[in-house]
């Protein structure tokens, strides 16, 4: 970490309005390296953040990941109580962890408060968030913080959006994130939602913006405008397919823009990020045509790859494809479902003959 003066906190002082910025770069960038951070990556990453003064640290999964299954996966996708207990301390940032039910028994959260997490985010489906509350119900015992991501989010309407917030609103979490897990939300589909969500829950809302349309940024300032406190960002992106909100860019706006308030130092910020882009990214981030199909088509990044194999072996468009997947909202990354769709189309094109 090099030496330097902090960087000022901004023209406004303290008069500003300050967001919650937590990064997720050693949860959701996983999905980048196969979560293989090494010891020093981990290190480097968390104790360059707390300099910063960044809010939360989100270290990774406890039980795994939900939407990648990988028998190779390092230690951020199972955070065990060696993994927790080797990161350094912390004096400004939280630590916090994400569970998926689906893949993490309600159980096996039980040593977290022996751990130095102070936060556990829960994450779930629209179609599968009625097992959400006995997770929150879990964590308060605990006596951790507890948040709640709503994946998915696009896939939501108005009325089903509604049903979740009366589910979210049973148990009050200590944050209520919508993520645009597929990138294909724009910034007027943030304002109703969060409209929606203001409406109804009196807890804080957060955003989770992926960048498939190049719009992480103004969909999470859109999101500010509209109610929200808490930002998900990571370093360089550093996320599924086309990434996330970007942690220095993040914080870069919030310094420079008036209205906000912040004390996230951005030198440092920035110095966390190079060491990303220079010793943790397999590869730079990108926004090419297999990032923008998934958003733009609303559809989950890993079924892109599939949609452009089983298409070509059809004789298929893959964009009406994909177009095609998204319309369905399929809940599961499967082969099948791709193929299904390439049969239907392939009987329409010969005039609805098998």
């Amino acid at each position: 970490m090099s030496a330097h003066q902090p960087s000022p906190v901004n023209v406004t002082g303290t008069n500003g309005v300050k967001p919650t910025l937590l990064d997720c770069t050693l949860r959701d960038g996983g999905n980048q390296n196969d979560w293989q951070f090494t010891a020093r990556d981990a290190h480097m990453i968390v104790s360059t953040l707390d300099a910063a003064r960044i809010d939360i640290i989100e270290v990774g999964y406890r039980g795994g990941s939900g939407s990648k299954a990988s028998a190779t996966a390092g230690p951020s996708a199972h955070c065990t109580p060696e993994y927790l207990a080797a990161l350094p301390a912390v004096s400004h940032a939280e630590l916090a962890v994400m569970v998926v039910p689906t893949v993490c028994p309600v159980r096996a959260m039980d040593d977290l408060p022996d751990s130095p997490v102070s936060m556990v985010r829960i994450a779930a489906y629209p179609w599968n968030i009625g097992g959400v509350p006995e997770y929150v119900r879990a964590v308060r015992a605990l006596g951790l913080k507890v948040g709640v991501n709503l994946m998915a989010v696009s896939y939501t309407t108005k009325e089903q959006l509604a049903e979740v917030a009366e589910v979210v609103a049973s148990e009050e979490p200590d944050v209520f994130y919508i993520a645009d897990s597929f990138g294909a939300l724009t910034p007027d589909d943030v304002r109703w939602r969060i409209g929606l969500l203001t409406e109804r829950l009196a807890t804080p809302l957060g955003i989770h913006a992926h960048n498939n349309l190049g719009l992480a940024a103004a969909n999470a300032v859109a999101g500010l405008d509209s109610g929200v406190s808490w930002l998900d960002a990571s370093l360089c992106a550093m996320a599924r397919g086309a990434g996330n909100l970007a942690t220095e860019q993040a914080a870069a706006f919030l310094n420079a823009w008036p209205k906000y308030d912040t004390h996230a130092d951005l030198p440092l910020v920035c110095e966390a990020a190079e060491y990303v882009a220079e010793q943790v990214l397999p590869r730079p981030m990108t926004v090419r045509r297999a990032e923008i199909a998934a958003g733009i088509n609303d559809h989950h990044f890993y079924f892109q790859d599939r949609i452009e194999k089983i298409s070509a072996r059809h004789g298929l468009d893959p964009w009406e494809v994909g177009r095609r997947i998204g319309t369905a909202q399929p809940r599961n990354v499967r082969d099948e479902t791709v193929e299904d769709v390439c049969r239907e189309l392939v009987r329409q094109n010969n005039g609805g003959d098998a």
